[in-house]
């Protein structure tokens, strides 16, 4: 299961994202951080598509510096980076993405500003 999510951080870092929806259940519930702009539950390949691509950044990458498995979850403290379109503004922030796999699909990515949110989230609490 790892494989995917390690597919999936490797193909969104070279911009494939046609290649990361695919990695995802046509069923997918993604549920952003409470922090974004847009914070509501999405469902599906297609909304997750319109999250992924937003015109604010024209650079954007995350790139694991941990993975830890727990049954059909995984999750990945992540660094992440984005330069804003037209502004050229960087950010810069440490992510923590919980995924759910199951039958070789993600099936569930849940994002996570706070590491003991989504440690116990990684534990089933």
């Amino acid at each position: 299961m790892t494989v995917l999510v390690r597919d999936a951080y490797d193909a969104y870092n070279r911009g494939d994202y046609d290649h990361v929806l695919d990695l995802f259940d046509p069923e997918v519930e993604w549920q952003p951080p409470p922090n974004s702009l847009e914070p509501q539950a999405l469902r599906g390949r297609d909304a997750v598509r319109a999250y992924l691509l937003p015109d604010l950044f024209e650079q954007q990458s995350a790139e694991p510096e941990e993975i830890m498995e727990q049954g059909e979850r995984i999750l990945v403290v992540a660094r992440v980076r984005a330069r804003g379109t037209g502004s050229g503004i960087e950010i810069e922030d440490t992510a923590f993405h919980l995924w759910t796999v199951r039958d070789g699909r993600a099936v569930r990515f849940q994002a996570f500003v706070d590491r003991a949110q989504a440690d116990a989230a990684l534990a089933g609490g």
